[in-house]
């Protein structure tokens, strides 16, 4: 008899436990899709009567989750009453091949994996062609390395209110990549069909040669009627994506003529251009006279042109500011500009020679070398009219501060002539003493005139900071007060200030729900680390206990801090993703 009782006892465990795994379900609207479509998965709960968070982080391993939304449903049939709830999640897969949705653990039940397969079936989108497609484009070919390949990325739809555009951001190893200028909007007629174009445009220097591969790029958006009232917000909000290959490009290595050069400019134009603030050509030693040149480089950043300028000009000296850099967008392309500026001031008289300056660079527009050239200036410079040979100015050879912090000489005739010169004496006693009888008065006027009259008001201010800053600091208002008791209690083991600094904070913390006493705790889902905590308190406290002689409370502060860490780094997250978000391509 007893056998038999065991028997029947394992048998209705082990069906207890088969219809448990039953409870849940998932599923996919299909398991064959083409790259740049979404995929609906369900995760169906029977007997689900109060909401639930699901973990889907295993999710997002080889998909982007674009919304999830729920559904709950109730069917009798014949007297048999089943009820269920559906979370739908909407998958977007970023890669093509053989995928697989991993397993979810819900309830403490693992759900089975789902294989499917992505196929790429050229560009498309999850609407009709007529409706939303993409188009890329490229200015050339193949280019040389550091030579600028413009890339273009287009969206045409034709649906209204799209809304929160996003593209696969362009990462390669070895190029430099720049955005240009803000995304462009504007409309294009296409056989009869006007196209509404979202337009993103790039400049890229590949930094090697070799293949250059520009990743597929995935577009994903909302889309909305503009139904939407003020207590539902995008009701009718739908996703729309669209995919379209990557392209590669050749880059090739610098051509044999230019592989001896210290200097590689591969662009389409490079000017040099040469002014002097003065009249070179009426010069004394000693006169000085600025020399700007300036570099515009099509097709290159201002950031990487060379130096040109001379550091060391015989019979001069040269003093050379800090280059000016820059760069601009024209009709698309980067143009590159560096400029430099120096001083050179003549030393001695006759012919000083500056001389010329010579950048070659490789024109890709006609694939060959070629140079720009400043010529050589030669400038006459006459001496100093009645001055001797020795008075005259030489060449600095030493360093500049040394020769700034030599002690000047200075002879009898220049202390006679100092002696000799007038000067007033001022008595400062009697003017310190008329600033501070003026300061006193202003003082004096200020205390009867404003904090007098105004006496109950400040009193009054000054009340109402005190008590705002109070209330401010009070641990049923601040979380971070409410968080400072909480650790002292767990310092001093008492279960009671425990208990009620836990309660104060929890408060603070949970955003799900008001908590007033261990029981709120014990039943908000948000954060069930804290369930055993809350447990083991209420114990230790019903047997009597009011030291925490049985209880962990460094554990409790370790679990709380945790918490707090994670709760930062999330609210972080979205202000951060809220921050940079691309507006609306039209307002709604």
């Amino acid at each position: 008899m007893k056998r038999f009782l065991f028997s029947l006892a394992l048998a209705l465990l082990a069906s207890t436990n088969l219809s448990f795994a039953q409870e849940i379900e998932v599923s996919v609207d299909r398991t064959e899709l083409a790259r740049g479509e979404t995929l609906t998965y369900t995760i169906r709960v029977f007997d689900q009567r109060q909401g639930m968070q699901l973990d889907l982080t295993p999710l997002t391993e080889n998909f982007d989750v674009l919304g999830t939304r729920t559904s709950s449903q109730i069917r009798s049939i014949n007297g048999s009453v089943e009820s269920w709830t559906d979370y739908i999640v909407t998958l977007f897969p970023l890669t093509e091949g053989d995928l697989e949705i991993p397993s979810l653990t819900i309830n403490s039940v693992d759900t089975d994996p789902i294989a499917i397969s992505v196929v790429n079936q050229g560009p498309r989108s999850n609407q009709s062609a007529e409706e939303l497609f993409l188009e890329v484009e490229v200015n050339k070919d193949s280019v040389y390395v550091q030579e600028q390949l413009l890339f273009t990325v287009r969206l045409f739809y034709t649906i209204n209110g799209i809304r929160n555009p996003q593209f696969t951001e362009l990462e390669m190893p070895d190029t430099v990549i720049q955005l240009i200028g803000s995304p462009n909007q504007y409309e294009r007629l296409i056989d009869g069909v006007r196209y509404g174009v979202y337009e993103k445009r790039y400049v890229i220097f590949p930094q090697r040669s070799g293949p250059l591969e520009i990743p597929d790029i995935l577009f994903r958006g909302e889309v909305t009627d503009g139904s939407s009232n003020f207590v539902f917000r995008n009701l009718n909000t739908r996703r729309v994506t669209a995919f379209i290959d990557g392209l590669t490009i050749d880059v090739k290595e610098r051509p044999v003529a230019a592989q001896n050069n210290d200097i590689w400019l591969p662009v389409t134009s490079l000017t040099l251009e040469e002014s002097f603030d003065r009249d070179i050509n009426n010069l004394q030693v000693g006169d000085s006279v600025v020399r700007t040149i300036t570099m515009v480089a099509e097709g290159l950043d201002g950031a990487v042109l060379p130096p040109f300028s001379d550091s060391e000009i015989e019979g001069a000296n040269v003093y050379p500011d800090p280059a000016e850099i820059d760069r601009t967008f024209v009709e698309g392309e980067i143009v590159g500009t560096r400029v430099e500026q120096s001083t050179i001031v003549a030393v001695q008289d006759g012919n000083i020679v500056i001389p010329e300056i010579s950048i070659p660079w490789w024109n890709v527009d006609t694939d060959r070398q070629e140079a720009t050239v400043v010529p050589s200036t030669r400038i006459a410079v006459a001496a100093v009219e009645g001055a001797v040979p020795s008075e005259q100015m030489v060449a600095s050879e030493g360093d500049i501060e040394e020769l700034l912090s030599t002690v000047p000489v200075v002879d009898q005739d220049m202390i006679d002539a100092q002696a000799q010169a007038d000067f007033i004496e001022v008595d400062a006693f009697w003017l310190n003493a008329l600033i501070t009888l003026a300061f006193l008065i202003v003082l004096f006027s200020i205390y009867r005139l404003v904090l007098v009259p105004n006496r109950p008001a400040i009193h009054g201010f000054f009340a109402a900071q005190r008590s705002r800053i109070a209330e401010h600091y009070d641990p049923a208002n601040n979380e971070g007060v409410a968080f400072g008791n909480l650790k002292r209690a767990c310092r001093t083991n008492d279960m009671a200030e425990i208990r009620e600094a836990l309660i104060l904070w929890c408060d603070h913390f949970l955003d799900s729900r008001t908590v007033a006493s261990m029981e709120d705790i014990l039943q908000q889902r948000e954060v069930p680390e804290l369930h055993s905590f809350a447990t083991a308190i209420q114990a230790q406290l019903f047997n009597g206990g009011t030291n925490a002689t049985g209880f962990d409370s460094g554990e409790l502060l370790n679990t709380a801090t945790t918490l707090r860490a994670e709760k930062a780094r999330a609210s972080k997250a979205m202000a951060q993703h809220e921050r940079y978000a691309l507006p609306p391509l039209y307002k709604t």
